[in-house]
Parts: structure tokens; sequence; C-alpha cells
């Protein structure tokens, strides 16, 4: 069952601090739709909406079982890995608190049989898939999208509840070589990317970020965070626990992670929703970014992703 709110085409470029613009190259992913035509590069982060966080102080994700011609189970399983620890072992450095790491964990819960992009929001257990498109990538965006993660949040406070991850193994050919050969891409960089959407950052104003939108071939650097994305994973999760959040979520502008519980919301499956749904009028599920592949050539070609008209939500408790 695909869940969506009704929305139309746009870049989900968004800001770092929706409620206050900044000069920060760091963006986040926030509540608020983005026209189709903002450039980032240009024009900086999107300054509307509610920048997205995860309130727990660890989340969980699963590669569907049969993970992809190209890529093995335990390939895809073992980079994927290692691009998490990319963001969660990152040092922070917080002026009068000294140095930690961030806030967020990221555990693998293992293999699951559920290869679609749905949120039970009447309850029922879920869970965070990460999918390989072998057979075709279901979207026509206007640019040629390696991968796209979608999340679903809380519009009125921008509380991440569930994230979603497809790989474009149908279109291109990619890569766990160390060096990746000339009509290959390079698997580890996008799926750093990706994760990066996955914990509520967007694209980067920085050429050189890993949050970067543009994929061009020989960019296995993408596999390293900048200071630029160091700096994003720290603003959202502090090394004391807490999340930079909008006002409408607190007045403060933080919040204190709750208790490390990776569970998903409603409780974990292996399986799709058999019964139960999402629910538009409650929840905004949102594609909340991808990364673009340039065809074979030299040139930069803009993600496309797609964004959601967000609705206002009621915060529900978890269900374990």
């Amino acid at each position: 069952m695909r869940c969506r709110t009704s929305g139309a085409a746009a870049l989900v470029v968004l800001g770092l601090l929706a409620f206050s613009p900044s000069a920060e190259a760091f963006c986040r992913t926030t509540t608020s739709q983005v026209p189709a035509d903002y450039d980032p590069a240009v024009q900086g982060c999107w300054p509307k909406g509610y920048p997205l966080y995860w309130l727990n102080a660890c989340v969980s994700y699963d590669i569907v079982r049969s993970a992809s011609d190209q890529i093995s189970y335990n390939e895809a399983a073992a980079e994927i890995a290692l691009a998490f620890t990319r963001w969660t072992s990152t040092t922070c450095s917080v002026p009068g608190h000294g140095v930690g790491r961030a806030s967020i964990d990221v555990r693998d819960f293992g293999a699951v049989d559920c290869d679609k992009v749905e949120y039970d929001n009447l309850g029922g257990p879920n869970q965070h898939a990460i999918i390989f498109r072998d057979t075709a990538w279901p979207y026509d965006d206007t640019s040629n999208t390696l991968a796209l993660t979608t999340v679903t949040y809380n519009p009125a406070t921008g509380e991440i509840y569930d994230a979603d991850m497809e790989i474009n193994t149908a279109q291109y050919h990619l890569s766990t070589a160390p060096v990746v050969p000339p009509n290959g891409y390079d698997f580890l960089a996008i799926v750093t990317h990706e994760t990066g959407h996955f914990l509520g950052m967007a694209h980067s104003t920085d050429r050189h970020a890993t949050m970067y939108a543009h994929y061009t071939p020989g960019s296995e650097a993408m596999r390293i965070l900048t200071e630029d994305d160091i700096d994003g994973i720290c603003t959202i999760y502090s090394p004391d626990g807490t999340r930079s959040v909008a006002p409408p979520a607190s007045r403060t502008g933080s919040l204190k992670e709750t208790q490390c519980d990776p569970t998903p919301m409603g409780g974990f499956t292996t399986q799709c929703m058999a019964t139960g749904g999402c629910s538009p009028s409650s929840l905004a599920p949102a594609r909340a970014g991808g990364l673009a592949g340039g065809s074979g050539r030299d040139r930069d070609v803009w993600a496309g992703a797609l964004a959601a008209l967000a609705v206002l939500a009621a915060r529900r408790k978890r269900a374990r």
C-alpha cells in the first residue's frame, strides 16, 4: 500500500533552521514544500517550514532480503552499516561543553521481506526499509535519480516517524569496489548521501559536501563527510543529547532525546502491512531527498525529489 498526501513535484532542498535563515552551507530537510525551480547552490537553504529530526536516541533500518542482482545482501549490509557509521561516529565540538559524539545511534534490524515504501499510521508495526529497484525505477522525475529517501514526519513539530530508502539498480551500475570503474557509480558514496537524508539532512549548498545534490564520475570523495556535513549532523544531534528544533516543538529551540529504543513506531515487522495503512489526514510523508547521476557524462544533474503537502498531525505514543 502506498500512502501519500497529494502534492506537486518539488525539489526538497530545505532550510537549516526554517524559522531563521542561516548562512551555513548545510541544510536540513523541513516540513515545507520547495518550488520546483529552487536551486540551493544559488539561493541557499530553503528558509521555510520546521526542520526534521529523530527524537529517539537511536533508530533502526532494515535491508530487503533479496537485495540486488548487482549487490548481495551481505555486501549491502556492510556498506550501509559503514555509511551510517560515518554520521553516527562524528565527533562534535560544542562551545562550553567540550567534544563529544553526535547523539544518534542506528541499528540494523536485519533482513525484511517488505519492499514497499509505507507507514502504518493506525498503530500497526513497521520497518524502515532499504530497497533495491532492480526491475524498474518507479519515478518519472525530470532527472536521473540514483536513490531516493522518503520520510514520514509530524508536520506540527518536524519529528520523524519513519524513513525508507530506494536505490536505483534498474538504470545504473553500482560498484562496491575501492576504485569505481568508469561506467559505474560508487555505492558507498550514494548510501552515505542517502543516510544523511534518513537522519534529516537536506542537500547542501557546498559543492564538496557529501550532501551536495549532484553526483559525477569520480565522486568517491562523497564517502567521507566534510566539515559542512559534520556541522549539520552535530547541529541536529548535539553530543549533550538535545535536538535542535523549531519553536512549535519547543519554546527553547531544543528537545531532550528520548531513551534509546530503535523499534519502529507500532513495533517491528518483516512483512508489509496486512491491515491498516497511512492516514493522509494526520501525517505528512515526503520524499526527503535523492542523488542524481549524469548518465555517464561529466556534468551535474539536479536530483529529483517530490514533496507532499504537509497536514497537521497529532503526536502519538509509541506502541510496543
